[in-house]
């Protein structure tokens, strides 16, 4: 099985670098991750809102669960025909530093040493 990679020029989400995944010459998936300095928003990585005392889930006035959102800082991935128009998922680009560090997920250069 081969597996090569194809850039996407321009990238279909800003502030990103998008490849398309071959495997034997045929397009099975993209991978998307964001540019130096930036994290890359997946609705896949959103989590429900807790109280940060007793742990319980929190709900806005409607009884609607609050969610808060999820940034990856290393690769993530989709399928072939994932529909970047309507974006399921919710794929976006953020400046790191916008981005309160318990809701950023993955590797990346910024942890600490012990």
């Amino acid at each position: 099985m081969a597996v090569t990679y194809e850039d996407v020029i321009p990238p279909l989400i800003e502030n990103t670098i998008m490849r398309k995944a071959l495997i034997n010459g045929v397009h099975k998936q993209y991978t998307i991750e964001a540019i130096d300095g930036y994290v890359l928003h997946d609705a896949r990585l959103d989590y429900q809102s807790s109280d940060p005392e007793t742990g319980e889930p929190l709900f806005d006035e409607d009884g609607n669960e609050l969610i808060t959102e999820g940034f990856a800082t290393g690769m993530v991935s989709c399928r072939w025909d994932y529909d970047f128009t309507t974006n399921p998922w919710g794929f976006y680009a953020v400046p790191e530093d916008s981005v309160p560090a318990d809701q950023i997920f993955g590797g990346g250069n910024n942890h600490e040493v012990m």
